[in-house]
């Protein structure tokens, strides 16, 4: 038999949800390319973030991501450490994915972020 432990709390349903999760499978070799029109990122985070993590569920294919869409700025290399990353106190919003040269694609890519906002 169920009981409710905590009566009187129930599911939020009003105000900002400031938590955020979204897979992603990039197949571009250049950021931007999953876009219909080659220049959008391929995550938007509606919210000023806190804290955002990426992590690469391919087992070999390394991906490699950009906070603008013209630098690289890291990669989530499955081989290495870097197969899962953390950016905490980074406020960020936009993010475009490309398979890295010499790897094949698609590549899921999990991303989570949340703010205390």
């Amino acid at each position: 038999m169920t009981t409710n432990v905590y009566p009187g709390i129930g599911k939020i349903t009003n105000g900002r949800d400031y938590n955020f999760y979204q897979k992603v499978s990039v197949v571009a070799t250049d950021f931007g390319l999953n876009a219909v029109d080659g220049q959008q990122p391929d995550i938007i985070i509606p919210f000023p973030t806190q804290t955002v993590m990426f992590l690469n569920e391919d087992s070999t294919n390394v991906v490699e991501y950009s906070f603008n869409g013209n630098t690289v700025h890291g990669e989530l290399d499955p081989s290495k450490p870097s197969k899962g990353l953390t950016f905490d106190n980074r406020s960020l919003s936009l993010v475009w994915f490309r398979v890295k040269s010499g790897s094949t694609s698609p590549v899921v890519i999990r991303i989570d972020a949340w703010s205390t906002r």
